[in-house]
């Protein structure tokens, strides 16, 4: 489980790479347009990144929120099976 969250993780910090460019290449369209001026490309960039980590961290909250109980869960079963491999190894060193 944790697992996916690291990779989750990993892929939105290449995904932020990757849409750094993509807003790079949407502000010259718009800046061909008109509709922007060059001196605001950092401003531009930085304000758009931002947006899109706030809605990463959000997005990232509710899968933690989705995934937390069904954690909670495993945890709990991977406890029994522990206790049932302890009682069958028990059990074995009897009969031998």
């Amino acid at each position: 489980m944790y697992k996916i969250l690291e990779d989750l993780m990993h892929a939105g910090i290449g995904l932020t790479q990757l849409t750094k460019e993509n807003i790079e290449k949407i502000f010259e369209e718009l800046k061909k347009k008109g509709e922007v001026f060059e001196k605001d490309r950092d401003m531009f960039i930085k304000r758009t990144l931002d947006r899109l980590e706030e809605t990463g961290k959000e997005v990232t909250e509710k899968i933690k929120d989705t995934v937390s109980p069904n954690t909670k869960k495993i945890d709990e079963l991977n406890k029994k099976i522990d206790g049932l491999v302890k009682e069958l190894r028990e059990l074995k060193k009897k009969n031998a």
